[in-house]
């Protein structure tokens, strides 16, 4: 949006005395109307206002007179006393083109163009070839944009006012805005060689050039106005609008910066600002300026797109979707923007929504492959096949839609199609080739379709490209391992080890979205530098805060988060505000410091029903399960759905009313619960209590409900693994690592049922890739110890490792012991074996292999009566406790560790 209220001043000139009637007048009236005039002339218009007023008082029909007296109130900005003046004047002359011509000079002053316009239309009908009029109406069709009309006014201005230097601009920008540049070109070029070339000339030949889309030649031209004046606001924010378009984002910003110093309030420079930000990749600086402009013009329609359109790139998909709703409210024959409201809410997993945008967008536009590609986006989830469908046609309609071709294919490695994602993948490479996650996933497919050499190929490029990605190098390991090349794949699981990708995990936003385009740890780092700038330049908007609090939490900087929260809570009292911060922080697990907030917003809004649900989990955590029922029970029986019902049963279940549990579990159930963690928690109940296939049914409806909450789908894989369905367990773990490929939770699943299967090599392979990948709990070490006894029983260096790591993570795992145990016995370390074996026996009694491995122990060190004590002990157990031993995996433990 160009300002172009430099040109119209330099090029428009309200000729308030030019043209005036000159008729026959008495001597006196003469004299007075002289003096009057010079009076106005030398600045003294109150002299002149008391000379009219005296004259018109014997002669009220004076034109002159009027006329003047007009152009005297016009000055001081007295602009409705003026018109009844100029409106007298008409009565005395109505078909004059001067007096006309000097009331469209009126309402040009007063900012009422569209009259100005109507009485220069009327004096070129009577006048055809008046200067000022016909000036006039070119200038304002420059600023309409009507470079024809404009040239048809000029042409009727004599030679005289077509040697005018502004009279030049004002054609040169009109032969622009026509299309003939090179006309426009010669006429500025010989401007400029004039030697009195000025900062209206520059400014006006920068215009004719934007018009022309020649940016470079225009920045140029603004620049030379602006070294004439430096503080113009119109040259500032016309000059950030060419760098912008010529490509010199920084430049843009630059200036735009300089401009807004002066004018903060500005919509327009508030607008160019955040678009400069954008080309420097600040969308969070972007925000905040949109954010601003958006409250000093609501109804401006450009600045709320751009506002949705960011908001969304920063992931606060409900956010964006509600900002384009009010876009939508503005502009609602916009289907390009309903249709990306659509593709927002599928973002934000409101799924129902979304396709009804995206269906009905492309019933409208059955051709649009971005609308179909945005439908299977919104289908991912809830209907694999017609998400495939969509990208099907979508591709049909545009082979060369290449983000369509990259989502085909990772929903087809999902799908175990790997030849088929190979395909798609080449493709796009060849329009993205240096895309690492693309050339990671391409690789992922050779390796499933058992072309490993391939997979090594382009996965040591993906490498070269980015040394530290955990996605590349853990499915870079697996293809060298499936070669053969031990050593290698060992140095790519050092780098993953050391890539620091463990610190870079977060809980995820989004789903299908964050699947495709994971941000690189350099625009994680990027984005909080923007939060923090944010939050202290803008410290009245509390939102800035609350997101770098929530950010600081999902990086792991669990102090500064909380002292983010901390300022928050003593800055506002907005129930909204504090019972969204205490659900981030319960989420991150932070009870005490969650209750802080819940409390206070309950009490202030007792509607918040969800939110006192939120402080009944705290006070479960914090206090005991009746307080967290006494909590829970405030809630208005009209507001108790399926969520309500899935605590109840937990908290009923820590009280031991297990049959009350279970009716409260079951009517939870009917009514559809829709958080994840209640979910889990009920899950935890179900199998506690040995109800398998209640919990498998339970996790199952869950993700219809909520199908990309990845620990209910890890919950799955346990519970489908309890009900011996070991193979549907691993397929879903395979789709999880595809989905989530850096994700360490389904690798270490995977590893330890492997192991629990004897397929220990496998298991050792996956079990590592989960700890490099973050993993850093015991049953990770323990599992990795024992897979390596039983694939590499020689490798006893390599099981002590793991098992010390799990000793130092556990005091009271008596497996862990056992192990340690082994291993040091098998290593003739006995002393240390008698250590672990004994812990073990100290912490469970009845473990009889470690009462096994005792009595070797002391037989290998001549402590023949130890050794027999402790074979009388094995059969003392056997005898007392014959079922006593068990299996060491915990599905429970697992599922709670990972939440």
């Amino acid at each position: 949006m160009l300002r172009d209220r430099l040109a119209s001043r330099l090029a428009v000139v309200l000729l308030l005395l030019a043209g005036v009637l000159a008729l026959a007048q008495q001597p006196a009236t003469q004299l007075t109307l002289d003096e009057a005039a010079v009076a106005f002339e030398q600045g003294k218009p109150a002299e002149a206002e008391r000379k009219l007023e005296s004259l018109l008082k014997s002669h009220p029909t004076e034109l002159r007179a009027l006329v003047l007296a007009g152009a005297v109130l016009d000055s001081q900005q007295r602009f409705s006393e003026a018109e009844s003046y100029y409106q007298r004047a008409l009565n005395v002359a109505p078909g004059s083109a001067q007096v006309l011509n000097n009331l469209g000079n009126h309402y040009l002053a007063s900012g009422n163009r569209n009259k100005a316009r109507e009485s220069y239309l009327k004096v070129v009908v009577i006048a055809p070839r008046h200067s000022n009029a016909n000036l006039q109406l070119a200038q304002m069709s420059v600023d309409d944009k009507q470079g024809a009309q404009a040239l048809a006014y000029l042409s009727r201005l004599d030679d005289a006012a077509n040697g005018d230097p502004a009279v030049l601009l004002l054609r040169a920008r009109a032969l622009a805005l026509n299309g003939q540049c090179a006309a426009a070109a010669q006429l500025l070029t010989k401007l400029e060689d004039q030697g009195n070339a000025g900062p209206g000339i520059y400014f006006s030949a920068g215009l004719a050039f934007v018009d022309c889309k020649l940016y470079p030649q225009a920045e140029k031209f603004f620049t030379r106005a602006m070294d004439a004046d430096p503080r113009n606001f119109d040259i500032l924010y016309n000059l950030g609008l060419a760098a912008l378009a010529a490509g010199h984002a920084e430049r843009a910003t630059s200036v735009l910066e300089i401009a807004l110093r002066d004018r903060p309030e500005d919509a327009d420079g508030l607008y160019a600002l955040a678009r400069a930000y954008l080309k420097q990749d600040r969308p969070v600086d972007a925000a905040a300026l949109l954010a601003k402009a958006r409250k000093l013009a609501p109804q401006r329609a450009d600045v709320v797109l751009l506002l949705a359109q960011v908001t969304a790139r920063l992931e606060f998909f409900k956010d964006a979707a509600a900002v384009y709703d009010d876009y939508l409210k503005l502009k609602p024959a916009d289907d390009v923007a309903r249709r990306e409201r659509g593709f927002t809410l599928a973002c934000a997993n409101q799924f129902d929504s979304a396709l009804a945008d995206l269906n009905w967008y492309i019933r409208k536009y059955p051709r649009d492959a971005v609308g179909f590609y945005e439908l299977a986006v919104a289908k991912a989830f809830v209907d694999r096949n017609g998400a495939l469908q969509a990208l099907d046609h979508a591709l049909t309609l545009d082979p060369d839609l290449i983000q369509a071709r990259y989502t085909r294919a990772l929903l087809n490695i999902e799908e175990e199609k790997p030849a088929a994602a190979v395909e798609d993948l080449r493709h796009y490479l060849e329009w993205q080739p240096n895309d690492t996650r693309a050339l990671a996933h391409l690789g992922q497919a050779y390796v499933a379709s058992g072309q490993a050499r391939e997979a090594a190929e382009v996965l040591k490029r993906a490498a070269d490209l980015a040394p530290n990605a955990p996605l590349v190098l853990v499915q870079y390991r697996r293809a060298l391992v499936k070669l053969g090349r031990t050593q290698e794949a060992a140095a790519v699981l050092a780098r993953l080890k050391q890539s620091g990708s463990a610190a870079e995990t977060r809980r995820p936003q989004t789903g299908l979205i964050e699947y495709l385009n994971l941000d690189p740890a350099d625009r994680r780092a990027r984005y909080l530098a923007n939060l923090r700038h944010n939050a202290a330049t803008n410290p009245g908007d509390l939102q800035w805060k609350f997101r770098l609090g929530r950010e600081l939490l999902a990086q792991g900087n669990t102090p500064e988060g909380l002292d983010v929260f901390r300022e928050l809570k003593s800055a506002s009292s907005d129930p909204a505000l504090l019972a969204a911060a205490g659900r981030t922080l319960l989420e991150f697990e932070q009870f005490d410091a969650a209750r802080q907030f819940l409390e206070p917003a309950v009490a202030a809004d007792s509607s918040l029903s969800a939110d006192r649900l939120d402080l009944a989990i705290a006070r479960f955590h914090l206090q005991t399960p009746e307080a967290a029922l006494a909590e829970l029970d405030q809630i208005a029986a009209a507001d108790r759905k399926g969520d309500y019902y899935l605590l109840r049963a937990q908290l009923l279940d820590a009280r031991g009313k297990i049959q009350e549990a279970v009716d409260a579990l079951n009517r939870g159930i009917r009514t559809a619960p829709t958080r994840p963690d209640l979910y889990l928690q009920a899950t935890g109940f179900l199998l506690k209590h040995k109800l398998n296939h209640e919990a498998l049914d339970l996790l199952e409806q869950a993700s219809r409900i909520l199908p990309d909450a990845r620990e209910l789908l890890l919950a799955q894989a346990v519970t489908l693994e309890l009900l011996l369905r070991g193979i549907d367990a691993q397929k879903l773990l395979a789709r999880m690592q595809a989905r989530w490929p850096e994700w360490d939770r389904p690798y270490l699943l995977s590893g330890i049922l492997l192991e629990i299967q004897l397929k220990s090599a496998e298991a050792r392979q996956t079990l590592e890739t989960a700890i490099a990948l973050g993993a850093n709990t015991p049953e990770a070490y323990y599992y990795q110890a024992l897979a390596i006894t039983h694939a590499a029983p020689d490798d006893l260096d390599a099981a002590q490792n793991a098992i010390a790591h799990a000793l130092a993570l556990t005091s009271k795992d008596p497996y862990v012991y056992l192990l340690a145990g082994k291993i040091a016995l098998t290593k003739k370390d006995y002393s240390t074996a008698i250590g672990r074996l004994l812990e073990a026996t100290r912490l469970q009694p009845t473990l009889v292999p470690a009462h096994y491995a005792l009595r070797d122990a002391y037989k290998a060190v001549g402590e023949d009566q130890k050794s027999a004590a402790e074979l009388d002990e094995i059969k003392r157990i056997a005898n007392d406790n014959p079922a006593d031993d068990k299996n060491p995996f915990s599905a429970q433990d697992f599922l709670f560790s990972v939440h």
